[in-house]
């Protein structure tokens, strides 16, 4: 399970590194273009600031990825190991014991993950509306580059929080194809019935975080943004 754990998380630091170095370099190739030869302090003094706030921004995302991807392979863990001993007893006090750390967990870094959400909610109509105010010039769009990264960043860490759900919600169907023997099938209903109803999963603010629901955010926020900015410039 650690190590599992640890070559997720060494692949999740490589992308998120990689994330931090483009939107810096999106940022600087932008700066280049409208100073020119002209190099100023200001100029430098903007891309070391764009570049300290978007790699505040991409260390919380990993913090985030990070934690998210423990509660996910300890999900694996708890399938593997009741594959492994098929125990009823031991499977219904390790499911409660795991929907506890879980809930823990959440609570714990919901405030972090409710301020990068924001942070992505402000940056998709801002966004679209620069996006409508420079058209299609490429040197003029490339510091645009930027936040289309950390959006993407963001939704990334989305995906990996709600895949936490997704995993949870398929433990049931685990449980009830595996054979636990002769006149253990109520008890091993009961045990199915009680994972299903005890609704494990990765929440926010009392809401369950799944796949399903992230592709709704993206889908209708996003259209949403577009709409607002575009009547906005129409009667402007």
């Amino acid at each position: 399970v650690l190590g599992r754990w640890e070559m997720l998380a060494w692949a999740d630091q490589r992308r998120m590194l990689s994330v931090w170095l483009l939107a810096c370099a999106a940022t600087a190739v932008g700066v280049v273009y409208d100073a020119g030869s002209n190099w100023e302090v200001t100029s430098v003094l903007f891309v070391c600031a764009t570049s300290l706030v978007s790699s505040i921004l991409v260390a919380l995302m990993f913090c985030m990825i990070f934690v998210c991807r423990a509660m996910a392979v300890m999900v694996d863990a708890y399938g593997c190991h009741i594959v492994g001993i098929p125990d009823l007893a031991e499977a219904k006090h390790d499911w409660n014991v795991l929907k506890a750390i879980l809930t823990k967990t959440s609570a714990t870094i919901e405030p972090c993950f409710v301020v990068l959400v924001g942070v992505a909610i402000v940056m998709v109509p801002s966004l679209v509306a620069d996006f409508l105010a420079l058209g299609l010039n490429p040197y003029a769009m490339a510091p645009l580059l930027q936040n289309v990264i950390l959006i993407a960043g963001i939704f990334r860490m989305l995906f990996v929080a709600g895949a936490i759900s997704d995993k949870c919600s398929r433990v049931p169907s685990l449980v009830n194809s595996l054979p636990f023997g002769r006149g253990s099938e109520r008890v091993q209903q009961h045990i199915v019935e009680h994972i299903v109803h005890s609704g494990v999963g990765f929440y926010i603010c009392d809401v369950r975080v799944t796949t399903e629901l992230v592709v709704k955010f993206m889908f209708k926020w996003t259209v949403l943004a577009f709409g607002i900015s575009t009547a906005l410039f129409a009667n402007t």
